[in-house]
């Protein structure tokens, strides 16, 4: 058998083979492939039960952030003069001072001058203005004194030409708002340190008011050093 004829029938017999090999499968059924991996699902950008996002105008934005309307509403609502304010009015404006000052074992010294007041900030704070004379001497002296609505107490801050410090009471108005109680622990000049003071306010009428100045003594009493009587001109 020639070389070229071997060859042939060895080809045929490897065709037969594949022929059926390929009718013993199911024509239906599709020759086996290598498994292709699922195709991923294109992800949706907003889910179906997705909320709308909140809009800049919304009273509670997303996120738990604070109300800015209710806090704006706040701190207007505390910046706001309110009734302790009020009751400081019978002291605004124009008034002549008649002025005593207690000296231990020696008769008050009295003298006489004038205090303007006037509303400032929008009748958040009284601003005051005192001159006259003080142990013959010529005095003036300036202050402010508010309600802290925050800390719920008033306060007053006051320097003078008596002094290069600043002199700070805090203090309370009692139910009738005619009655003011300030307290307070300052330098004083006279003994080199800090002493405890207190000062009161009678308002007797919208034309009339008088003020008290006490030390305060190492047994806890007050003792009377300065008081002045303002009328209205």
């Amino acid at each position: 058998m020639s070389r070229s004829r071997v060859i042939s029938g060895t080809l045929s017999t490897v065709v037969l083979f594949l022929c059926a090999d390929v009718l013993a499968q199911d024509p239906k059924k599709p020759a086996d492939k290598p498994a292709d991996k699922p195709a991923a699902k294109p992800v949706d950008p907003k889910p179906a039960d997705a909320k709308p996002a909140s809009k800049p105008d919304d009273k509670a934005p997303a996120g738990g952030a604070p109300d800015m309307s209710a806090m704006m509403k706040a701190m207007q609502d505390m910046s706001a003069p309110g009734k302790e304010h009020e009751a400081l009015k019978p002291m605004a404006g124009a008034f002549t001072c008649a002025t005593k000052m207690h000296m231990p074992g020696a008769p008050p010294m009295e003298s006489t001058g004038t205090v303007e007041r006037k509303w400032m900030l929008g009748n958040r704070y009284m601003a005051e203005e005192f001159k006259g004379n003080m142990m013959g001497m010529p005095f003036e002296g300036f202050g402010i004194c508010g309600y802290d609505k925050l800390q719920k107490f008033y306060h007053s801050y006051w320097v003078d030409t008596m002094g290069t410090g600043v002199w700070y009471q805090t203090g309370t108005a009692d139910a009738s708002g005619k009655n003011f109680t300030f307290t307070g622990e300052n330098f004083d000049p006279m003994t080199m340190s800090k002493k405890k003071g207190k000062a009161t306010t009678e308002v007797i009428s919208n034309d009339k008011h008088v003020m008290k100045m006490f030390e305060i003594g190492a047994d806890g009493k007050d003792n009377l050093v300065f008081e002045m009587t303002c009328t209205r001109k």
